[in-house]
């Protein structure tokens, strides 16, 4: 399962591996204007220099192989954001899908859909038997998202995860599995659909 691509796009967005050097000015300018609307992403911690520390943490995790993460851009080139593949194990043909973040214009709109879309269809191209999602339980609105993608919610992990802020946080796991694939992506494209 070798989830590496130069690029996967359709009409609504093109997503290319994030380069830090060539992408980590959007990630910031997006942050920053974000807010505290993102208070629940596992690196926020103002007011430290918290989106350099998750830069550097991208470039790190992605030169080891443990992230491979995309930039996410609209069809005229604007950068929308970013998602990733966390944690590939190719022996048990298992992903995360996550660390998404969108700037504001995107959010609610075909990004969102489309990226996991071109992902999910990437990953069992691939071989993979089970695409997760890991979301921090206060963050509603991305339990809603994935949920909205198909996805199975398998459970909680309680107080799993010591954030940078000291927060004590608990994470909502969903999945879709490779036998599930079709019909999640015939939702997909239904919602994608409306778009045109």
């Amino acid at each position: 399962m070798d989830l590496r691509a130069g690029e996967l796009s359709d009409r609504y967005v093109t997503l290319v591996p994030f380069d830090v050097a060539r992408d980590g000015d959007d990630l910031r300018a997006m942050a920053e204007a974000l807010g505290p609307e993102i208070e629940t992403w596992p690196y926020y911690n103002p007011p430290s220099d918290w989106i350099g520390a998750w830069l550097a943490n991208i470039e790190a995790r992605t030169a080891d192989g443990k992230l491979l993460p995309f930039r996410v851009s609209r069809p005229d080139g604007r950068f929308a954001g970013i998602s990733t593949y966390l944690s590939p194990d190719a022996i048990s043909r298992n992903v995360e899908i996550g660390m998404t973040m969108y700037t504001a214009d995107a959010q609610g709109t075909e990004v969102n859909p489309t990226t996991k879309r071109l992902l999910l269809e990437h990953a069992f191209e691939q071989g993979a038997v089970r695409v997760q999602f890991n979301v921090d339980l206060r963050n509603k609105r991305s339990q809603a998202a994935v949920k909205k993608l198909g996805a199975t919610l398998e459970g909680i992990h309680r107080n799993n995860r010591i954030l940078s802020n000291g927060v004590l946080r608990s994470t909502v796991v969903f999945s879709i599995l490779a036998g599930e694939w079709p019909a999640v992506k015939a939702g997909l494209d239904a919602r994608l659909a409306a778009f045109e």
